[in-house]
């Protein structure tokens, strides 16, 4: 259950007529209606305000679900560059969860603020990935390409260098949506031999990289082919196979046709996906093959007894 934050603790509570309630829902503090953004063509600067000020409230919100809830630390890189990391994330001796959204308004911690508008907390935020990661004693580091203004390459090239490379982890999974899984192809471009004996496996969802139009060479398009899997929009049902001849890698269905949605509707697939990749290998059973010479004789033999 998704707890509402302190009041005190955020200056737009009192302004914005909007809170989240216990459930993770947007609701009107007086009436209870669910939240409805209008676009109004007579008054664009009306419409960006409410645009800035619903991604402002969201963007706060979850900033304080991350540190209160989930007790992570910010993390600052440049001047105003910052990620969210679990305590101890670099030390951690077992897997390490690194998410990368969208390029966008959306910050650390959201996938979507329209869904998180629209249709909650646990459709549109990574809240879900994180409680995952709790339960799994996972640590985290959530990069926040968004903020500060520097392109989404520069700061995931960044947290890399920073903070991954230096991590204790013996596995490390990375979810990157939309754009996120361009930027992380950019990081195997450049830096290939670091990175494979760290990343366990990569889940790009709705993906924008091209392993055909990035310069990442034969050695890293057969790495990512056995250690990624690419969900993408499609009619099929979720995980069904959706080949491409230049795709690169596995491609399976999304189960849905909503790029802001697939995160959520591929989160269960994402997760059983990671655990497979370290989840030791059955030894084979040994089994006789018996040919028909051998049944003839096994039958002789019966007769006799």
């Amino acid at each position: 259950m998704l707890e509402c934050s302190d009041s005190s603790r955020n200056p737009l509570r009192s302004d914005f007529p909007y809170s989240f309630s216990e459930d993770g829902h947007l609701r009107h503090r007086v009436t209870s209606e669910p939240y409805r953004f209008t676009f109004r063509l007579d008054d664009v600067r009306g419409t960006d305000r409410e645009h800035h000020s619903l991604c402002h409230y969201i963007t706060q919100h979850v900033y304080e679900l991350l540190e209160r809830k989930f007790h992570l630390l910010k993390v600052h890189l440049e001047e105003d560059s910052f990620v969210f990391t679990s305590p101890g994330a670099l030390d951690h001796p077992g897997s390490l969860l690194v998410l990368i959204q969208d390029w966008g308004t959306a910050r650390s911690g959201v996938w979507s603020w329209k869904l998180s508008a629209h249709e909650g907390l646990e459709r549109g935020s990574q809240i879900p990935y994180l409680r995952w990661a709790e339960q799994e004693s996972c640590a985290v580091i959530i990069m926040n390409p968004n903020e500060g203004g520097e392109t989404l390459e520069h700061h995931v090239h960044l947290v890399w260098e920073r903070l991954v490379s230096r991590s204790s982890a013996e596995h490390v999974f990375v979810v990157a949506h939309g754009y996120g899984g361009l930027a992380f192809v950019d990081l195997l471009c450049h830096q290939l031999e670091e990175i494979q004996p760290q990343v366990k496996a990569v889940a790009f969802l709705d993906s924008s990289h091209s392993l055909w139009h990035q310069p990442l060479g034969k050695v890293g398009r057969d790495w990512l082919k056995s250690h990624s899997r690419t969900w993408i929009l499609s009619t099929k049902p979720l995980n069904r196979s959706v080949g491409s001849l230049k795709a690169g890698c596995p491609q399976i269905s999304a189960g849905t046709q909503c790029h802001d949605s697939v995160p959520a509707v591929c989160m269960e697939s994402v997760f059983r996906f990671f655990t497979k990749t370290i989840k030791p290998k059955a030894t084979p059973t040994p089994f006789e093959i018996i040919t028909r010479s051998k049944s003839r004789t096994h039958d002789q033999n019966s007769n006799l007894v």
